[in-house]
């Protein structure tokens, strides 16, 4: 796979860790928090396997995201965590047509998985190209049946010291570059 595709998984995946370490705050001591809790090292330990495939294991990342939308109660971080986890079913799809063909069902797993994080979190299932819900890509009259807009990879709000993490999940520089969150 090529280095950028790498380098967009290993920022999606930090993504996720900013906006998880965000909204783990919102909830109470229990299953909620734990889960949170629980993603944002998953989402870490996938980073830093994304990382380990880049030539300079240590690229700079972004020290902050902004948060698309104030995350001040359970409901916004539910809604937080649904979003970045579906951005990243994003990333990981854009990434297929780079990754050899023995890598392709891991990607496409994790695209799947990410998912299944974002339904249970609130977000709406979104069929995946090739899938039973699909048309033919071969058919002239195809038409989707649904328009869902494409996500996009975080931006990143500063640029951090080498070896600061971040997280995918399509967030966007604060205007001073501070963080926001």
């Amino acid at each position: 796979m090529s280095e950028d595709s790498w380098k967009q998984v290993a920022l999606g995946e930090e993504a996720c860790v900013y906006a998880y370490g965000v909204l783990a705050a919102q909830f109470p001591d229990g299953p909620d928090r734990n889960r949170a809790v629980d993603l944002a090292a998953a989402h870490a330990r996938a980073r830093d396997r994304a990382r380990a495939s880049l030539s300079d294991a240590d690229p700079p990342v972004p020290a902050a995201f902004q948060i698309p939308f104030p995350v001040d109660s359970v409901a916004a971080a539910r809604r937080l965590a649904a979003l970045v986890e579906a951005r990243l079913v994003d990333v990981y799809l854009r990434q297929i047509p780079d990754v050899e063909p023995e890598e392709r069902k891991a990607f496409a797993a994790a695209g799947a998985e990410a998912s299944a994080r974002s339904v249970s979190w609130g977000g709406r299932p979104t069929a995946f190209p090739g899938g039973r819900d699909s048309e033919p890509l071969e058919s002239p009259t195809a038409s989707p049946t649904s328009a869902t807009p494409a996500a996009t990879a975080p931006t990143p709000a500063t640029s951090a010291p080498s070896g600061a993490g971040t997280t995918p999940g399509s967030a966007e520089p604060s205007a001073d570059g501070a963080a926001v969150g």
